[in-house]
């Protein structure tokens, strides 16, 4: 199912407001195929940013409905759980792609 209008505005406007967001969603629209988790380890290496920002990345992109942040070990998150009906690759390729 492809995003909704509402959700595409909010990946933009994540990325926008923060431009070091942008190599973790180049890496989500380059997948061959739509991945239902992305790990914590995943978001730092495919990002660039250090452990605490990864984390805060992982938390905005679940405020906006995306996908839902799953606890690890020692009680702290570790992966993305990405919505059903969500294709990933579209919400990569969402950052650029401003509505209006």
């Amino acid at each position: 199912m492809a995003l909704t209008d509402e959700q595409r505005e909010s990946v933009y406007r994540l990325v926008k407001n923060q431009p070091n967001y942008r190599p973790f969603f180049s890496y989500l629209a380059g997948l061959k195929l739509n991945l239902k988790e992305s790990s914590l380890n995943v978001v730092e290496t495919q990002s660039g940013l250090n452990h605490q920002h990864s984390l805060e990345l992982m938390r905005q992109i679940a405020a906006t409905g995306l996908a839902r942040v799953h606890p690890g070990g020692r009680g702290g998150p570790s992966y993305l759980s990405w919505a059903d009906d969500i294709d990933i690759r579209e919400v990569g390729r969402s950052v650029d792609n401003p509505l209006r």
